[in-house]
C-alpha cells in the first residue's frame, strides 16, 4: 500500500468510525450565555469553535447531533465583527472574523441569515440550524448583538480521551458543591458567606479550574479569610463594606481596608473619633434639645466619618439621629430657599407681561395712524374732486 492509499484509507476512517482528533475536539453547552460569557467559560482549555472549513463545519455538526437535544437552534460560535468596523456583503464573512485566529477563512460562504448592515454596533456569530428528527438539515450563519443568550460550542486543546475530572474536587473549608445536571463538566462551590464560584473541568488535563482559566489553587477557595473580608466569585478575599451593613456608628461611617471609623466633625470643621470627648458633648447636647421643647437647636453639628489619612474633600450629613429613643430629623431646608425663587419667578414673570403688553400696544397705536393717514388721504382726494366738478360747472355757464 503506497502512502497516498494508506492516506485515503485513513481519512475514510475518520469519517466512517469516527476516530477522534488528536489535536483538538469540541463540545456543546446548552446553558444560555451572552457572547463574552460564553467567551470566557471556553477559555479555560480552548475557544470558541469557528469554522473555515467544510472538515471543521462537519465536526461541529456531529457534535451537535450527538447532543440529542432538538431545542436549541442556535449557538454562539467565535465569530465576530466590532463595533467600528462595517459589515460588507461582498466577502465570504461579510466583514466578520474568527476569534480564535483572527483569521477571515470561509470556504462554505453559507449564511442562513444575513446580518443588518452596519456600522456602528458590535455583532457576533451564530450556528443557525434546522433539525429533521435527530439530524440537522440546514445549517448556516447568523448575526445578533453580542448580549443575547443563547447556547454555544467550545473548541477545545488536546484529546477528548484524556481522564475525566474527578466527581468532586478536594476542596478546603466549609463550603457546598452543585453539581449541573446539564453539564457535567461544571461545578458551583458555595463557600460560607460568599459568592458561587464556579469551576470548569479542562478536559484536555483532567483537572478543575476556576471558569475563564485564572491560575488559582482551587483547593484553598474556601479557607475563611481575615476579619473584614470575605470571598468573592473568583475566590479573593475582597473588603467588606461596613458602611453599607448594621454598624454602631452614631454619627457616620467611612469604610476602610478590612475595617471601617466613626468619625465626627465640629464647627470649626476639624475631625475627631466618636468617642472622643467632642462628639460626646455634641452627642449630647442634641439629645437635650430634643427632650426640652424650650430649648432650641441652634447650631446642630454634622457628622462626617473620614479615616484620617484621608479626609474627605466634602461633609456629609446625617438625616437622623437616634439616642435614647429620641428621633431628630434634620430641617427639610430653610424656608428662604423657597421663597426667594419664587419672588424671581414673579417678578420675571410680571416683566414679561408689561414687555408683552407695550408691544401690543405700540401695534395697536401703529395701526391706528395708518389707518388715520389713509383717511386724511381720501377725504383729500374726495375734495380734490368735488372742487374739479365745480370749476367745470362754472365754464358751462360762462360759455
Amino acid at each position: 500500500m503506497d502512502y497516498q492509499t494508506g492516506l485515503c484509507f485513513l481519512t475514510f476512517l475518520i469519517v466512517v468510525f469516527g476516530i477522534p482528533d488528536s489535536t483538538q475536539f469540541y463540545s456543546v453547552n446548552l446553558d444560555v450565555y451572552s457572547f463574552e460569557e460564553a467567551q470566557k467559560l471556553c477559555a479555560s482549555d480552548g475557544s470558541l469553535a469557528n469554522m473555515p472549513d467544510q472538515e471543521e463545519t462537519s465536526k461541529i455538526l456531529k457534535v451537535i447531533e450527538d447532543k440529542r437535544d432538538q431545542t436549541s437552534s442556535s449557538f454562539w460560535i467565535g465569530l465576530k465583527k466590532e463595533r467600528t468596523q462595517c459589515v460588507q456583503e461582498n466577502l465570504p464573512l461579510r466583514g466578520f472574523y474568527w476569534t480564535v485566529d483572527n483569521s477571515t477563512k470561509f470556504d462554505l460562504n453559507k449564511w442562513k441569515e444575513e446580518p443588518s448592515g452596519t456600522c456602528t454596533n458590535a455583532l457576533c456569530g451564530l450556528l443557525s440550524v434546522e433539525y429533521n428528527g435527530s439530524t440537522i438539515a440546514n445549517w448556516g450563519l447568523a448575526a445578533k448583538l453580542c448580549t443575547k443568550k443563547v447556547p454555544f460550542i467550545c473548541k477545545h486543546k488536546g484529546s477528548s480521551k484524556n481522564t475525566a475530572c474527578p466527581s468532586k474536587p478536594n476542596i478546603f473549608g466549609a463550603h457546598d458543591i452543585t453539581e449541573k445536571i446539564s453539564d457535567p463538566y461544571t461545578l458551583w462551590v458555595s463557600c460560607t458567606g460568599t459568592d458561587i464560584i464556579t469551576l470548569t473541568c479542562s478536559r484536555s488535563t483532567g483537572e478543575w479550574k476556576l471558569v475563564g482559566g485564572t491560575e488559582k489553587d482551587i483547593h484553598e477557595l474556601c479557607l475563611e479569610c481575615k476579619n473584614g473580608f470575605k470571598k468573592d466569585k473568583d475566590g479573593n478575599c475582597v473588603d467588606v463594606d461596613e458602611c453599607k451593613q448594621p454598624n454602631n456608628c452614631t454619627f457616620n461611617c467611612i469604610n476602610t481596608q478590612g475595617s471601617y471609623h466613626c468619625m465626627c466633625i465640629d464647627d470649626m470643621g476639624n475631625f475627631h473619633n466618636e468617642d472622643s470627648e467632642k462628639c460626646k458633648k455634641a452627642n449630647t447636647s442634641l439629645i437635650i434639645s430634643a427632650t426640652d421643647p424650650t430649648n432650641k437647636v441652634r447650631d446642630k453639628p454634622t457628622s462626617s466619618s473620614v479615616d484620617k489619612k484621608s479626609p474627605p474633600s466634602s461633609q456629609p450629613t446625617t438625616d437622623t439621629i437616634t439616642e435614647s429613643g429620641v428621633n431628630i430629623e434634620e430641617s427639610t431646608g430653610d424656608l428662604s430657599n423657597i421663597v426667594i425663587p419664587l419672588i424671581i419667578a414673579l417678578l420675571i414673570f410680571v416683566v414679561l407681561v408689561v414687555i408683552i403688553v407695550a408691544i401690543v400696544k405700540y401695534c395697536l397705536m401703529r395701526r391706528a395712524r395708518k389707518r388715520a393717514k389713509e383717511r386724511a388721504a381720501a377725504l383729500k382726494e374726495s375734495v380734490a374732486l368735488n372742487g374739479s366738478d365745480s370749476m367745470e360747472k362754472v365754464n358751462e355757464y360762462s360759455a
